[in-house]
């Protein structure tokens, strides 16, 4: 969590009991979150809907939450995940958390090496295969994201699948099997636009579940090379002044963090 670390209390045990008046749901239907007025936050026990088993995600400020799907919503108000974060960041992560649970139970419901249905593993949140002795986890997968600087100059790209939004950003990319979380941003950036880094280090993370990444946030000194965007992925990228920014994400996301925590280091 960037922003609202230690406002709340955030507690994930692996079991709680049924809903009851303490509890809320996070409702999900065709994708989208149903909400009332832009909340959506529903009580366990006053709200209108038919919903599949409900599954536990964790503990808000002592409050539990449940998720799961509803069949029919008809005229009812929803949001997005994404238009989510722009309301609460706590709320993303929680309704992250339950995007995740789902998708894990709805892909892992038979083992994938013999086929055997997974059961339920009592002391945590894990499916497992009893013949192949197999556990399957919520999947979670690692990604880097770097801001690379050279003074005020910050290196900005804009990926090929998101020309349309007219956004520059940070790099990114997944974390190979094998690597650290360094080696990573030197081979993401080396691939990307030719360059070499130094003084690598971690600053932050946030979850991004698009479909389920693990975003870790790091800033890169500029140490070499000349830019040259890799083929097929990226379709342009360049030195840009701090004081002549292009259009960039929302400070929402860790990339938007990322541009404005170094225009504030700068400033000081």
């Amino acid at each position: 969590m960037l922003y609202e670390l230690g406002q709340h209390q955030i507690e994930l045990p692996f079991r709680h009991n049924t809903p009851d008046n303490n509890g809320r749901l996070l409702l999900w239907h065709e994708g989208r979150l149903l909400c009332e007025e832009g909340n959506p936050v529903w009580s366990a026990t006053d709200h209108p809907f038919d919903v599949d088993k409900l599954e536990f995600i964790g503990l808000l400020d002592n409050k539990p939450y449940f998720t799961g799907q509803v069949i029919q919503a008809a005229g009812t108000e929803t949001i997005t995940l994404r238009d989510l974060a722009l309301v609460s960041e706590t709320l993303f992560m929680l309704a992250s958390r339950a995007k995740g649970l789902l998708e894990w139970r709805a892909q892992h419901q038979f083992c994938g090496q013999c086929g055997q249905k997974t059961k339920q593993i009592v002391t945590e949140f894990a499916l497992t295969c009893e013949p192949c002795r197999l556990r399957f986890y919520p999947r979670i997968s690692p990604c880097i994201i770097v801001l690379i600087t050279n003074g005020d100059q910050v290196l900005l790209a804009q990926g090929e699948r998101h020309r349309d939004r007219g956004w520059y950003s940070t790099l990114a990319g997944f974390v190979e099997t094998g690597e650290s979380a360094e080696q990573a941003v030197i081979r993401e950036v080396q691939e990307e636009v030719g360059v070499k880094l130094k003084n690598i280090r971690y600053l932050n993370s946030q979850t991004w579940p698009f479909p389920n990444q693990l975003m870790l946030g790091f800033h890169a000194e500029y140490a070499g090379g000349e830019i040259t965007p890799q083929v097929g992925e990226i379709a342009d990228a360049a030195w840009f002044k701090l004081d002549d920014l292009p259009k960039y994400p929302p400070n929402l996301t860790i990339a938007g963090w990322l541009i404005q925590s170094y225009l504030k280091e700068r400033q000081s």
